[in-house]
């Protein structure tokens, strides 16, 4: 896998796509925001400064030139802080803005018409274990499995012993997505989760570089 497109440069100190654990480290925290949240800028900078180590852009309603807009906004912001940057559905504007990933839904491409010819990495959001397995077998370099825990208007929960065992199901990372606190962190790592995806947990935390350490904090301890 290439770590760059065309005249694209990947963001510079954040991880690059060909180093050795880079996805590993990029998953272990990414924080999910959209165009708005994405121009809080003093929030997203304390998280980051707390262990955030990719920022997710997921705004699917965007077009594309909006879409372009906010990732390049945050290209090199993240740059700052050596994290990395996921673009949600558009593998094209990832490429544009340099980022390292693009995450792929229901609204997105397949990943095997987005594997030839995007060099970062590619996720793929999923909910079952037939979706984990298509995942893996299209080329994703990892998936993003929810709702684990209670979200409005997200369907029912999978709950840390199911996603424990889909996550088992596939040998490329799973991260965990929805209703993750630092109280319920450790079960998902005990469960096999690979890294955590959160968006309230950090843009409602009063504190945002605390409650991105204590995220980082309950993934890591031994």
């Amino acid at each position: 896998m290439s770590a760059a497109a065309g005249d694209a440069s990947f963001v510079g100190a954040a991880p690059r796509a060909g180093e050795p654990n880079a996805l590993e480290r990029a998953l272990r925290l990414v924080y999910v925001v959209g165009r708005e949240p994405a121009r809080d800028w003093q929030r997203l900078e304390a998280a980051m400064q707390g262990g955030v180590s990719a920022v997710w852009l997921r705004e699917p309603l965007a077009t594309g030139a909006e879409l372009y807009r906010a990732a390049k906004d945050l290209a090199w912001r993240v740059k700052e802080h050596g994290v990395a940057l996921i673009v949600g559905d558009r593998g094209d504007v990832a490429m544009a803005v340099g980022a390292q990933g693009v995450q792929l839904g229901v609204r997105s491409p397949p990943a095997r018409r987005v594997r030839p010819w995007f060099p970062g990495w590619i996720g793929v959001s999923c909910h079952s274990e037939a979706e984990l397995r298509a995942a893996e077998r299209a080329g994703a370099d990892y998936a993003v499995l929810s709702p684990v825990y209670g979200v409005p208007r997200k369907g029912d929960p999978l709950g840390a012993a199911l996603f424990g065992r889909l996550r088992q199901a596939v040998r490329i990372p799973v991260v965990a997505l929805g209703g993750i606190e630092p109280e319920n962190a450790p079960e998902l790592r005990a469960r096999g989760a690979d890294g955590l995806a959160v968006i309230r947990a950090l843009k409602e935390a009063p504190d945002p570089r605390a409650a991105a350490r204590a995220l980082v904090d309950a993934m890591t301890a031994r």
